[in-house]
């Protein structure tokens, strides 16, 4: 394989054989990252020759994807809404699902609102940092418990020309906010969700690359959101809204969950684009 054109066709030959659902475009996006040229460049010119070292890199990181290691942690970023991110083993690879999750966050808020709004759990930063970029008199809070995730969600608001507007703070859920009881706008998270029994039903990306501490839950997968609940409900103001990203099969439980529980109203859980129940939502009662 001399040229990128050759190494494209015998690419996506290999990634077709690792079954991967889109090994073109896969193909492709290594290629760009590695010769650092756009699209139309790449189309443009499919007899540029490969130099040694272009090659040496190319074949690890189709290996690597062979492997089934999620494209975002080969590439070293990845698009969210309106920014673009670093993505690296610290945290889960942001998904189009949690960007609906923003969507609702935006649609709840009214215009003007200035918050606070926390994240918890923040991972790569994806959600703090959209609602700061796209409410700019919006002041945005997020935690974490992995320090690596937390220099992670930093460096991608340094990256974004954000870091001035989100705060960070290293601490299990909400607990280095507590002192703001009763102040809060909203409470957002994509917590970890999935129950350890099902790990072998999770794609390979997902079970052996992505970190389980941001994955995976105790029991029937609800635990962590079980403890999140009532701590969300002491730091919303009244009429504040919780905002989770929940696995599909969890709706009813969760919905279930929220209307037992004293101090929400309102609970109801919606469905994604693909039409999968993915998001719960309360407000504080």
């Amino acid at each position: 394989m001399r040229t990128a054109g050759e190494w494209r066709v015998a690419a996506r030959a290999r990634l077709r054989e690792a079954g991967l659902e889109s090994p073109a475009v896969e193909a492709d996006l290594l290629l760009r990252h590695v010769l650092a040229v756009s699209r139309a460049e790449l189309l443009a010119r499919p007899d540029r020759v490969l130099r040694p070292a272009e090659k040496r890199r190319l074949s690890r990181l189709l290996r690597r994807r062979a492997d089934r290691e999620p494209l975002q942690y080969l590439t070293g970023e990845t698009d969210f809404r309106t920014l673009t991110l670093r993505c690296t083993r610290a945290a889960l690879v942001p998904r189009p699902e949690t960007e609906g999750l923003v969507d609702r966050v935006l649609r709840f808020l009214p215009a003007g609102e200035s918050g606070p709004v926390l994240d918890v759990g923040t991972g790569t930063g994806c959600i703090a940092l959209s609602l700061a970029a796209e409410r700019p008199g919006l002041r945005v809070w997020a935690t974490d418990l992995s320090p690596p995730a937390l220099r992670l969600a930093r460096s991608n608001a340094r990256r974004a020309g954000l870091a001035g507007r989100v705060v960070f703070r290293a601490g299990d859920l909400t607990v280095p906010f507590e002192r703001h009881a009763g102040q809060l706008a909203a409470v957002v998270s994509n917590p970890p969700y999935v129950a350890k029994r099902e790990r072998r039903s999770l794609p390979p990306e997902v079970r052996d690359h992505e970190p389980s501490l941001a994955l995976f839950a105790p029991g029937d997968g609800l635990a962590v959101i079980r403890r999140l609940a009532p701590r969300a409900a002491a730091l919303l103001r009244p009429g504040g809204l919780l905002a989770l990203e929940i696995g599909e099969g969890q709706g009813p439980a969760l919905r279930a969950l929220l209307v037992r529980r004293n101090g929400w109203r309102n609970a109801r859980v919606e469905r994604d684009l693909a039409g999968r129940v993915r998001y719960a939502l309360a407000e504080r009662a």
